[in-house]
């Protein structure tokens, strides 16, 4: 974990490993995942995707077409508590690696905590709030934010990228259960 702000970043490039491609993890979801995202107001939302419904069936409807075009789901840990979200630019950070529950807060010595996630079902959605949002979808979003965990962070406007950063797992257990979520300025 980071200990100095100055000589360290909150997350490290060189443990980023790329998103899978949804198609090779669920063929049926047909949808191809990207990693980039667009955000051009400032607001990226990440939520739990079950608390959204089944929106990418059918694959053709409006919203799962403005799902797939402008959204990144990633798969993650199964974390029914809240875990902190940090940002130091170039940087968004979920914690989301099983071995970090005592060392959480280490992150903030680095960056700064602008909210907190939880995910029961272990696919997060990261999406830009766009005024071309269908209203469907748009309605969706503001009744769980309502009342289920997910939030909307202010960042700046670019491109960024998703990314995994893998930590190097515990003997005998799944590499998936150690990395956490990188959002990336481009």
């Amino acid at each position: 974990m980071p200990q100095n702000p100055q000589q360290h970043a909150l997350a490290d490039p060189k443990r980023f490993r790329t998103i899978q491609d949804l198609t090779q993890l669920r063929p049926d979801c047909s949808a191809s995942i990207e990693d980039m995202l667009v955000i051009d107001n400032g607001l990226l939302l990440i939520i739990d995707l079950s608390l959204i419904g089944n929106l990418l069936n059918p694959y053709n409807s409006p919203i799962a077409v403005y799902v797939r075009t402008h959204g990144v789901i990633v798969c993650t840990n199964v974390h029914p508590e809240y875990r902190p979200i940090f940002w130091r630019e170039p940087f968004l950070l979920l914690p989301m690696s099983c071995d970090l529950n005592e060392n959480l807060i280490s992150y903030a010595d680095v960056g700064m905590a602008v909210g907190q996630i939880s995910c029961a079902s272990g696919s997060l959605l990261f999406m830009p709030v766009r005024s071309d949002m269908p209203a469907q979808l748009g309605d969706l979003i503001d009744k769980a934010l309502a009342k289920e965990p997910g939030m909307q962070v202010m960042l700046p406007i670019g491109a960024y990228r998703v990314f995994y950063e893998q930590f190097e797992p515990a003997q005998d257990s799944d590499k998936e259960r150690y990395r956490n979520i990188v959002v990336r300025k481009q």
